[in-house]
C-alpha cells in the first residue's frame, strides 16, 4: 500500500553485527524496539534471538532499489496488534465474570481500517514476511490471519464491503478463545497430551461463546472462531462439519490461519519459507481445505517474497525483485553472484517467466 523500505531478508544466524535494519521491529503493544536504520550490535543480535526472532530485514548492497511493500499501512498494523493484544488481556481477566471484556467497537474500528487499506490498494500480493517473536506471536498472528483472509476474499469478487468487515472481525478474533486456555498449554514445547489437546480444542467453542453470547456479535462473525478448525472433509472439530456446511468466512480463515502458523517461528518449531508452506497446504486440498479457495489464496501470497535471496538452478545467487501473480514460482530476479560465489561485475535481471531455462533451486538464508 505504501512505499516500503529497500531491504534484504536475512536469517539471524547469518547476520553480522554492524548491518543496518531495513524494517523497524515493534512489540505487541506497538512500542518501537529497534528502528529502521539502526545498526545491529552483538547485544541487539543476542536479544533478538532470545525473544524468538529468526530473521530480520536489513539494508544491503545490491538491494538498494528493491522495495518491499506491506498490503496495509504500518499505522494500521501497529494499531491492530495493540488492539488485539489488549483485547486478549481484558478477555483473560474477565474469565470469572459474565462479561467478555471485549470492546466490540474498538475491534470493529480496526477491522474497518484493515478493509479500507486493502480495498484501497492496488497491491494484490502479500510480499512481506511478518516476522514474529515468541512473545508477540498470538497477536501478530491474529492480525496477519485477518489481513490474509480479507485480502484474498476481497479479490474474489464475491463480497461487498460490509461482508469484508464482518470477515475481518471474525478472523481478527478467530483465536480469542485461547485467552481462556492455560498459557502453559498454549506455549508448550513438544506434543500435547490427550488431556491438553482436549483443552486446546475447547478454544473454538469458548471463542463462539464470547462473541455470540457475551458480546452479541452477528452469527457470521462468531462462527469464525467456532469453525476455523473444521476440515473440508468433515474430520475437523468441534462439530465435524463438511464442505458448504462450514461457513465461507471460516473456510477462508482456516487457510490463512494454517499458512501464517507455518510461516511463523514458535517456541517448538522454526518457520517454513512461504513456498514450503504453500506446498504443505496443497496436500490438504479437498481434505482439510476448500480447493477453490486454496487456489485463490495461492494467487495472492508470494511463493518467494521480494527481498528473498535465492539460488538458481545455474548455481548463481539472486534476489527476488518482483512477483508475477500468474506464475508465482517464477519471479523477476537480479543475479548478484556467479556460481563460484563471487560478486558479478554488473548485476543483471532474469525474468523467470520468460527465461524458462532458469528456475529457483533453493532459498539462501
Amino acid at each position: 500500500m505504501q512505499k516500503g523500505p529497500q531491504m534484504k531478508l536475512i536469517s539471524l544466524d547469518a547476520l553480522e553485527p554492524g548491518k543496518v535494519l531495513g524494517r523497524a521491529i515493534f512489540n505487541e503493544k506497538g512500542t518501537l524496539l529497534l528502528g529502521a536504520g539502526v545498526a545491529v550490535t552483538s547485544r541487539y543480535l543476542r536479544r533478538l534471538k532470545e525473544m524468538g526472532y529468526s530473521a530480520v530485514y536489513i539494508e544491503e548492497k545490491g538491494y538498494e532499489d528493491i522495495e518491499v511493500k506491506d498490503v496495509i499501512s504500518d499505522k494500521t498494523r501497529i494499531e491492530a496488534v495493540s488492539t488485539i493484544s489488549e483485547t486478549f488481556q481484558t478477555v483473560r481477566e474477565s474469565s470469572s465474570s459474565d462479561r467478555s471484556g471485549l470492546d466490540k467497537n474498538r475491534v470493529s474500528n480496526i477491522a474497518d481500517k484493515i478493509v479500507d487499506d486493502l480495498t484501497g490498494s492496488d497491491n494484490k500480493i502479500m510480499d512481506l514476511i511478518d516476522l514474529k517473536s515468541f512473545d508477540n506471536y498470538t497477536f501478530l498472528h491474529s492480525v496477519n490471519v485477518s489481513v490474509l483472509t480479507v485480502m484474498v476474499a476481497s479479490n474474489s469478487g464475491r463480497f461487498n464491503t460490509l461482508d469484508l468487515r464482518d470477515m475481518a472481525m471474525g478472523s481478527l478474533l478467530h483465536d480469542i478463545g485461547m485467552a481462556h486456555v492455560p498459557i502453559e498449554v498454549v506455549q508448550k514445547q513438544g506434543r500435547l497430551t490427550g488431556a491438553e489437546f482436549r483443552l486446546m480444542k475447547k478454544h473454538t467453542q469458548i471463542g463462539f461463546e464470547i462473541l455470540q453470547h457475551k458480546s452479541s456479535m452477528k452469527p457470521v462473525i462468531s462462527c469464525v472462531p467456532l469453525q476455523h478448525q473444521e476440515y473440508y472433509n468433515g474430520t475437523g472439530y468441534p462439530n465435524g462439519l463438511a464442505q458448504e456446511k462450514i461457513h465461507i468466512y471460516s473456510r477462508y480463515t482456516a487457510i490463512a490461519d494454517v499458512f501464517d502458523a507455518l510461516t511463523s517461528d514458535r517456541c517448538f518449531k522454526r518457520r517454513l519459507p512461504p513456498h514450503a508452506a504453500l506446498q504443505y497446504l496443497s496436500l490438504g486440498k479437498s481434505t482439510h481445505f476448500d480447493s477453490e479457495l486454496l487456489k485463490l489464496f495461492a494467487r495472492h501470497v508470494a511463493t518467494f517474497p521480494v527481498g528473498t535471496t535465492v539460488m538458481l538452478n545455474s548455481g548463481e545467487t539472486a534476489v527476488v525483485m518482483k512477483n508475477n501473480q500468474e506464475q508465482m514460482d517464477r519471479p523477476l530476479v537480479r543475479v548478484l553472484k556467479s556460481p563460484d560465489g563471487k560478486e558479478v561485475d554488473k548485476a543483471y535481471e532474469v525474468d523467470l517467466t520468460s527465461q524458462t531455462e532458469y528456475s529457483i533451486r533453493d532459498i539462501v538464508p
